[in-house]
């Protein structure tokens, strides 16, 4: 689906899955406005789109899929591109360069999205 500049469209974020489609198609240079509300869970550990860290996962910090970013982050990427991940968080504006389908996940380790639970709830407006 395309959304119309100024448009909003609200989408659940699952804990579970490895890829969430929002079906919002994004074309370069438009821009967009992401604000995550609600908790998700990471196997004990309760947390918002922002993610977490502790002393204890960052042992695994090589296994995450997005390295650079924390644990249950809400990241986002166009197409499934597993080479250009990008945070969504909390509350973030992106403007895109490229064309493609949204896609957002919760940043963990590949193999371990059986432990998650819950979903936020993602509100997507484009703003240009």
């Amino acid at each position: 689906m395309k959304l119309q500049v100024n448009e909003t469209i609200e989408v659940q974020i699952r804990a579970k899955c490895k890829w969430n489609s929002t079906q919002i198609e994004i074309s370069e240079g438009e821009e967009y406005e992401f604000i995550a509300t609600g908790k998700w869970t990471d196997f004990i550990r309760k947390t918002d789109a922002d993610g977490y860290t502790n002393k204890y996962m960052q042992l695994f910090d090589p296994k995450k899929r997005a390295k650079p970013y924390l644990w249950f982050a809400l990241m986002g990427s166009l197409d499934k591109n597993e080479d250009k991940y990008f945070l969504i968080g909390k509350n973030n504006n992106i403007s895109f360069n490229e064309n493609g389908t949204l896609f957002c996940f919760a940043n963990d380790a590949k193999g371990f999205y059986w432990n998650n639970f819950g979903h936020l709830t993602l509100l997507v407006k484009r703003k240009l």
